[in-house]
């Protein structure tokens, strides 16, 4: 079946719809278990490049025409591949069911799922978070360039607002922003959702706990790791950033959560 191309320079009042006017998107698909045939289907779509971030898929009714499978087929495919982070559904006038960026949600929920499985635990997963955190200051001191701090900055400026104003809640996105732009420094985007998922893994555990950590210590860490990055110090940069982990989890992961 022969698809359009991805639509060029679309309006930003337009929805992108991948489907070509008078074509079908999907053939029919045949199985006892249908819905993983279709599931199969719309990520060979994905892969193909055919449907991209962004894209809405076909209407429900549309779709399930398409495929010649029931409404019911279609809603159970929808609702896996949402589950896995590929699709969004939105309500509304211009609602529907589109591609999703991609996130780390989903590998930090398989992470979790082999912490509760017993498959790996909270320790490793702890030394596991301190060695790519090593590894990416490795990188910076090889690469010989003076990494750009700006966001890193910032985020110890908001932090230390945040501490001044007893905003805890407030402090644990910009916990996990804080990591998330230590991995950026590389240009590695597989490292930064790697990262990203274990920052947001292990949040699911300090989330109520932030409180418990002394502020003013985790500013002076803040300033003197990035002090550290300012003068390409990055042995000491990472011994920081290993002992403030450590503290994290010394004084926080074993401790009883704050009521």
């Amino acid at each position: 079946m022969a698809l359009c191309p991805p639509v060029q320079n679309r309006k930003h009042t337009e929805i992108p719809m991948a489907k070509a006017a008078g074509e079908a998107l999907f053939d029919p698909v045949r199985s006892d278990r249908t819905f993983e045939l279709v599931v199969q289907r719309i990520r060979e779509k994905l892969a193909a490049g055919e449907l991209r971030p962004g894209d809405k898929l076909p209407a429900e009714r549309e779709l399930a025409k398409q495929l010649d499978v029931s409404r019911n087929v279609v809603r159970e495919a929808l609702r896996v591949l949402e589950n896995a982070g590929m699709l969004k559904t939105r309500k509304g006038a211009h609602g529907g069911a589109f591609i999703e960026e991609g996130s780390a949600a989903q590998i930090s929920a398989a992470l979790n799922d082999l912490v509760i499985l017993n498959a790996v635990s909270l320790d490793d997963l702890f030394e596991a978070r301190v060695m790519m955190l090593g590894m990416v200051l490795d990188h910076l001191a090889k690469s010989g360039k003076a990494p750009d701090l700006s966001a890193l900055e910032a985020n110890v400026a908001a932090t230390a607002e945040a501490v001044a104003k007893g905003e805890s809640a407030r402090r644990v996105p910009l916990a996990r922003a804080f990591y998330h732009e230590i991995a950026a420094l590389t240009g590695n985007r597989a490292l930064e959702f790697t990262i990203d998922a274990q920052t947001e893994m292990i949040q699911t555990y300090l989330r109520r706990r932030v409180s418990d950590m002394d502020g003013d210590k985790l500013l002076h860490s803040r300033r003197a790791f990035l002090s550290h990055l300012r003068e390409g110090r990055f042995e000491a940069a990472k011994l920081e950033l290993s002992e403030h982990l450590d503290r994290v989890h010394r004084r926080l992961w074993n401790a009883p959560p704050t009521p």
